[in-house]
């Protein structure tokens, strides 16, 4: 979960008081604060601003919940008490942002078990937090911002319009580095809604920046393209070689098409007939240093398939 956590921090960073109005909290100035807890299991809490709301001054902390963890609740009213005790003076606003129906269902149940709606109860105690799904905010609510952090938040929308948001981050005059730098973003995030593979094609059709020369990009997609070979190698265990290999290729395929663009829909073709899974090991070691398609070809007309 590390890459996803990094690319939500990199993203909101500047663009704080824009994405805290979409949740409906309109500031009037955000101060970031650099916070860390002694007694709590994390000692860091992702984000944490002294902030003002009308004539009020509070401390917000902005939580990224990507995955379920038991007893989170309970993680977050620690986190509550720490707060409190380093800003006493201050009331305490706790944001939790998550991405799809599972996560938001199970923290809300566990919500529900431990008391009812969004207050729990412990004992005769009172907590509350704020529990905000990042797939539920409306495309084209991100789209209106001229902010390009925002706007990369529209891929995790449910009604994401990916080749507009692509064409959108291509149009700002930010940099070829800080656009490849949005877009891996935008590539890595898009896993978490299944849209990746959307992403790679609208990126390929598009030809306008190579991807692969970012470092960012290339490791996210040689760690997906390893990811996708030992989540084949144990599915091949567990169900099967032939659903195994499937699932192998698709990680080398995703890779290819990103490094090599058009190019590699030839090796593709090959790669689909393949039956020897050592080849497929091989392919997937070569690729990060390949510096063209026929290193891969060499390796494919070697042995039979």
């Amino acid at each position: 979960m590390g890459r996803y956590d990094i690319s939500f921090k990199e993203l909101i960073l500047g663009a704080e008081r824009e994405l805290l109005k979409i949740f409906g909290i309109d500031v009037s100035d955000i101060q970031m604060l650099n916070v860390e807890f002694p007694s709590v299991r994390e000692k860091r809490v992702d984000k944490v601003y002294l902030c003002v709301i009308g004539s009020k001054r509070f401390i917000i902390q902005i939580e990224f919940q990507l995955y379920y963890e038991k007893y989170f609740t309970i993680r977050m009213l620690g986190y509550w008490t720490d707060l409190k005790f380093s800003f006493l003076e201050y009331p305490i606003m706790q944001i939790v942002l998550t991405c799809g129906k599972k996560i938001r269902d199970s923290i809300e149940e566990e919500i529900r078990v431990m008391s009812g709606g969004n207050e729990v109860l412990f004992g005769y105690t009172k907590f509350k937090y704020t529990l905000v799904d990042l797939s539920d905010i409306p495309f084209k609510r991100y789209m209106e911002s001229v902010n390009p952090n925002i706007n990369s938040f529209g891929i995790l929308s449910k009604d994401c319009d990916v080749r507009e948001l692509i064409n959108k981050i291509l149009e700002y005059e930010i940099g070829k580095e800080q656009t490849l730098s949005l877009i891996t973003k935008i590539y890595i995030l898009s896993k978490l809604t299944g849209r990746d593979k959307e992403v790679e094609r609208v990126m390929e059709e598009t030809q306008k920046i190579d991807l692969m020369e970012y470092d960012l990009f290339r490791k996210a997609i040689e760690k997906g393209m390893k990811e996708g070979l030992e989540k084949g190698l144990q599915k091949g265990l567990q169900k099967g070689l032939q659903k195994g290999m499937e699932l192998a290729k698709e990680g080398i395929e995703a890779a290819l098409r990103a490094k090599f663009g058009s190019a590699a829909y030839r090796l593709i073709r090959k790669i689909r007939k393949v039956k020897d899974i050592r080849k497929i090991q091989e392919i997937a070691r070569k690729i990060p240093k390949a510096k063209n398609t026929s290193e891969i070809e060499k390796i494919l007309d070697s042995h039979n398939s």
